[in-house]
């Protein structure tokens, strides 16, 4: 990792002083990695120097890390120390693994008046979290589209970039024309939300360190929404972990897009049922995820709430009600993610969650899931129809989406006994199954009782076996979709699929006047 030089001795209260300019110039410099999650992402790193009396030019210790994004600069990664320096109500977790912003008076400042009954003492302040990414030590945090959190404002004055941070004088970012586009950030437009006519797509966006920059990306025919996990539940206190970006919600809507943002409670049932225990802690999650709405300009909620016990079934609809009507009330749309129903899954009371949300999305996926003592297909057309059908008991047609996976399993055989067989799996995107199809020379077969092709080989005294999702598939996927009128389809997940199967969900996914 690119080691990064600072000067030391350099008095901070400099930087508070009301004539002091910060200057970020993108020199010719090489991409540098700075860290978040775990893992490596490329950033452009530029010096925040400051302008002096005569224009005269010194060097801080500081550098920021910057994104370039459609030809504006769209993220400014700042280090902790600048924000402490300016003093922003933004501070590092004690564990540095996330900032932490405290909005005061959110409920005026962000326009949101059911914050005053959500939150305790008439919603005087909320403290809400952000990623934090780190490098050689340091750790930087986001100030692009963050300003109700700083409390720092952007605007444009010819070439320069003012920003303006609570309790210090005026800060200029400028940047040399030839070296820096003259705009700081992107802004988000008015966006109309996209016509849900049925039959729609929705497909969701795995965010990993960063989000993916779509404004590169053809749009996907037939997608209405994106669905970006960014959000989850991280501790039974109904502390939420943060991955949203605003630069992806603005070019969403660009492309006509909606955004509903997902957000999981992490798969883990004990903290579930310690959060659905009391309202409190409800309240103040729904009052964060309006919070969020707002920092980042999404349309809608993605409840994700998997692996619930079935004793919290009733709390469960109380959350989800409560938080799709003060979602609603504020212009969100709220969807919810559910199992296949099955005699044992009684955690999900599907007919009065249906009533609650605007759209119920079946997971018809995991017929035979990773750790399945068999290998299986991840999800038969028979099953997936059957899938469909219990569903549809408690939901209405209209507003169920049925999922649909662009991934499949690779099982891998090994016998351990006369009569036994060890079983693994591995995820496999419709990519690296066409690869691994051309690598071995196997030959597909149609399994027309399963509504897939299949193949299988044998390596190092293993049975590999794969169900293969493609072209045909899934356009009998669409057919159960458009035999059933349901509302449309989920993709899980954006990536998995090639680019063959657009064409094919376009050209099926259709309902006949």
């Amino acid at each position: 990792m690119k080691q990064i030089k600072r000067v030391k001795n350099f008095a901070p209260w400099l930087l508070l002083a009301a004539e002091i300019s910060l200057f970020m110039a993108v020199i010719a410099m090489p991409s540098s990695t700075v860290y978040g999650d775990g893992a490596a992402i490329d950033a452009k790193l530029v010096p925040i120097e400051r302008i002096v009396s005569q224009g005269r030019v010194n060097r801080t210790p500081y550098f920021a890390y910057i994104g370039v994004h459609s030809g504006d600069v769209s993220d400014i990664w700042v280090p902790a120390e600048l924000l402490s320096d300016m003093k922003c109500p933004v501070k590092l977790a004690s564990d540095k693994s996330y900032f932490t912003g405290r909005i005061e008076n959110p409920s005026e400042k962000l326009g949101l008046p059911i914050l005053k009954t959500l939150l305790p003492n008439n919603a005087p302040a909320i403290d809400i979290d952000f990623r934090a990414l780190s490098d050689d030590g340091k750790f930087y945090f986001n100030i692009s589209g963050m300003e109700p959190v700083t409390g720092i404002t952007g605007t444009l004055t010819d070439t320069r970039r003012v920003i303006v941070p609570p309790k210090s004088g005026d800060i200029l970012v400028v940047g040399k024309p030839e070296q820096m586009p003259e705009k700081a950030r992107i802004s988000v437009p008015d966006f109309t939300p996209s016509d849900l006519t049925p039959p729609f797509s929705l497909i969701w966006e795995q965010v990993g360190d960063l989000n993916p920059d779509i404004s590169v990306e053809d749009a996907l025919p037939t997608v209405k929404i994106v669905s970006p996990t960014w959000f989850a539940l991280k501790d039974s206190g109904g502390a939420v972990s943060n991955k949203a970006d605003w630069t992806y919600t603005a070019d969403a809507h660009a492309k006509g897009y909606g955004v509903w943002a997902l957000v999981s409670n992490g798969f883990n049932r004990d903290r579930t049922t310690a959060f659905l225990s009391k309202e409190s802690l409800q309240n103040q999650f729904i009052a964060k995820m309006l919070v969020y709405s707002k920092l980042y300009g999404f349309d809608g909620i993605n409840i994700d709430f998997e692996n619930v016990g079935n004793d919290d079934a009733v709390k469960l609809t109380a959350f989800v009600r409560k938080l799709a009507d003060a979602a609603g009330e504020n212009g969100l749309a709220v969807t919810i993610d559910l199992p296949v129903p099955t005699s044992w899954n009684k955690a999900y009371e599907r007919k009065a969650l249906a009533e609650a949300v605007n759209y119920v999305i079946v997971m018809a996926y995991d017929e035979h899931w990773g750790s399945s003592p068999r290998a299986g297909s991840t999800a038969s057309l028979p099953w997936t129809q059957k899938a469909v059908k219990r569903a549809l008991s408690d939901v209405p047609a209209e507003k169920l989406l049925m999922g649909v996976p662009f991934y499949t399993k690779e099982w891998a055989e090994t016998k351990t006994g006369k009569s036994k067989v060890s079983v693994r799996s591995r995820t496999m995107t419709m990519a690296s199954v066409d690869t691994r199809l051309s690598e071995t020379g196997a030959a597909l077969q149609w399994q027309g009782d399963k509504g897939q092709n299949y193949f299988q080989y044998v390596s190092d005294d293993k049975t590999y076996k794969i169900w293969v999702e493609d072209e045909r598939s899934i356009a009998l996927r669409m057919s159960i979709i458009k035999n059933f009128k349901l509302a449309g389809a989920a993709f899980w997940r954006k990536g998995f699929e090639k680019p063959e199967i657009w064409p094919v969900i376009e050209g099926t996914l259709t309902i006949e006047e």
